[in-house]
């Protein structure tokens, strides 16, 4: 009969294959038979957060604390689930409760940083990215966040720097390509906006906002038809998107086609309102 060290193992081998519930069986296994196995706790608390039971999962993880105090991991998943929960000022709590316990968590300083750069505590954010890549210098999401903050800054030239670190180590990380391009494009600097935005799209021809970035970066460098043409393609990929069909409006007014623009610009409008009006429960 396994102990519940190698039930928890045999189930962290399935959850990291993606057979969950397989995973969830031995993890219920090693419950039953010690309902103050910590480690199980917590594998369950992170299985409910990712099936978005993040309540649940939050109350897992903090049982799973009261039986085996000093856990990072665990005050680290928690905090991820109050950030997902709207909850940035508890989620930093969290953070800073798993630093606590381990002042080398990578991931703990770098999700602090996100939530200090979305409470607009930019420069305390700067300093946790940077404590985070300096115990991981390959973390490309940290890369990526740390340019973010670093443009909310005003900081331009240093978020392209940011940037470019992410993409020395993974060069076909879209999204640093993609913030990078508008980076430049907020720059005036437009032909190498529009480079940015062309390579997003041959990693991922099917995202609409760097469609419909790439028309503006166009109508900026008064290439109205392809302008319109790549508004045209952002309402063709995502034709509920409201902004694919401002863009298409914006064009169709610049090259002078006024009624087109007008149904294009009702058509956002139409779907915006869609998108606020909660859908009616169909009857059983």
């Amino acid at each position: 009969m396994p102990t519940n060290a190698e039930l928890v193992q045999q189930g962290l081998i399935h959850h990291r294959q993606g057979q969950i519930a397989l995973a969830m069986d031995r993890y219920t296994e090693a419950l039953r038979n010690n309902p103050q196995d910590a480690d199980a706790l917590y594998y369950v608390a992170v299985v409910a957060c990712q099936d978005g039971q993040l309540q649940q999962g939050i109350e897992l993880a903090r049982r799973s604390l009261s039986f085996k105090r000093g856990q990072a991991r665990a005050h680290n998943l928690i905090g991820q689930a109050l950030h997902r929960q709207g909850k940035a000022k508890d989620a930093l709590e969290a953070f800073d409760e798993a630093l606590a316990c381990d002042i080398k968590f990578a991931e703990a300083y770098g999700n602090r940083a996100n939530m200090l750069s979305e409470l607009g505590r930019h420069a305390e954010a700067l300093s946790s990215f940077d404590r985070a890549l300096a115990i991981n210098p390959q973390s490309l999401n940290d890369w990526l966040n740390r340019g973010a903050t670093l443009n909310a800054m005003g900081r331009a030239d240093d978020a392209i720097a940011s940037y470019d670190r992410a993409l020395a180590i993974d060069p076909n990380f879209g999204p640093a390509h993609y913030n990078r391009a508008n980076t430049l494009h907020e720059q005036g600097r437009l032909e190498e906006a529009l480079a940015g935005y062309d390579r997003v799209i041959a990693l991922a021809p099917q995202a609409p906002d760097a469609h419909v970035a790439r028309a503006y970066a166009l109508e900026g460098l008064k290439r109205l038809d392809e302008a319109l043409a790549a508004a045209d393609q952002a309402a063709a990929v995502a034709p509920e998107l409201p902004r694919a069909h401002k863009a298409r409006a914006a064009m169709l007014a610049a090259l002078g086609r006024a009624e087109e623009a007008r149904t294009a610009s009702e058509k956002a409008v139409e779907l915006e309102q869609k998108a606020k009006t909660p859908e009616t429960a169909k009857p059983d």
